[in-house]
């Protein structure tokens, strides 16, 4: 690439550094990254399962109810109801 746009150094927010690199490629700025070493700690896996339109909008309707995400709605029903 002839003429590529510099790429900042660090981005304001993710949602910032997703749509420069939406439209950048990498391949085009290798020669000036540098090697980073990164850790991370996953303490739960989340898992994607498919429930029902009915229930997810009652599950919506349960979260805006109560101040909190559909997943938290979600996750307490399925343990009251495992436990």
């Amino acid at each position: 690439m002839l003429n590529k746009e510099i790429i900042p150094e660090s981005f304001e927010t993710p949602e910032e550094a997703g749509e420069s690199w939406d439209t950048h490629s990498a391949a085009d700025y290798w020669d000036e990254m540098e090697e980073q070493e990164a850790e991370f700690d996953i303490r739960e896996r989340i898992y994607h399962i498919p429930i029902g339109e009915k229930i997810y909008q009652l599950a919506i309707n349960r979260a805006r109810e109560e101040d909190c995400t559909v997943g938290q709605v979600i996750s307490t029903i399925l343990k009251r109801a495992l436990f």
